[in-house]
């Protein structure tokens, strides 16, 4: 990589020469994660610690820094003169964005549970196999990106931690139908402009969804919805026999 300041100010779909690139999985992207990780665990600690008035100051906190980040992207491309069809704020971490901004100010299992089900994942395996990994790690938009993936994974995880929020299978069709409506507009936006919004056309570069890609053919968003589903399983099933086993406990105890 190069360091240098000179592209500082470039935006994400502009051209920059290869060899100014972090590189994936390099010391730079470690030591970034390494930062990104001190961040989160601070602010998991520092909510779990805080009492109800202070959880939703930073709630809210959190909720307007990833608005506004986002809305900065989107407003920095307009004026620079570099806006396309790409920019447009359709893929999954845009969404998270919105219902985390949206979850701040109002709770709910709308929003609540779409972050658990696919957002906070989503955003962590975006910092983990960054598809902005040949940017320069001296620009704006590059920690734009890590910054705002890891404000997202880390709200869900600080309310799943201070046991504010408690994942429910019963929410998974209100899941669907998110993903269905906003992932079919993202599919749209694709077939109309060529983009890649919900990596439903090509999975990122250098990720698990580009080999899923690569051995699924043709099938690849059929295999994403199967596998998907198993990683929800995954990711419920735990929740959901916590909760039987704590309704069989009060049943006896009501009985008793």
């Amino acid at each position: 990589m190069t360091w240098t300041w000179d592209y500082f100010f470039v935006p994400q779909n502009q051209p920059t020469p290869p060899e100014a690139g972090f590189g994936m999985f390099s010391a730079i992207h470690f030591g970034v994660l390494a930062i990104l990780a001190v961040g989160i665990a601070a602010l998991v600690v520092a909510y779990t610690r805080a009492d109800d008035a202070h959880r939703r100051t930073i709630r809210h906190t959190v909720g307007w820094t990833v608005l506004l980040l986002e809305v900065a992207r989107q407003a920095a491309t307009i004026a620079s003169g570099h806006y396309t069809p790409e920019i447009l704020p359709l893929h999954i971490c845009a969404v998270a964005t919105a219902s985390i901004f949206i979850d701040s100010q109002w709770p709910n299992r709308w929003t609540g549970d779409f972050l658990y089900a696919l957002g906070w994942w989503g955003a962590l395996a975006a910092d983990l196999f960054p598809d902005w990994s040949a940017r320069p790690i001296l620009n704006a938009y590059t920690w734009q990106s890590f910054v705002i993936h890891a404000l997202i994974f880390g709200y869900v995880l600080m309310r799943l931690v201070s046991r504010d929020f408690t994942p429910d299978v019963r929410n998974l069709p209100r899941v669907t139908i998110m993903m269905v409506v906003l992932g079919g507009i993202g599919a749209l936006a694709n077939s109309v402009w060529g983009t890649n919004f919900w990596f439903l056309n090509a999975g990122a570069p250098g990720s698990p969804l580009e080999v899923i890609h690569t051995l699924a053919g043709p099938f690849y968003v059929p295999v994403l919805i199967v596998l998907l589903a198993i990683v929800w399983t995954g990711m419920y099933l735990p929740w959901e026999l916590a909760r039987r086993r704590a309704s069989r406990r009060s049943a006896a105890a009501d009985t008793a």
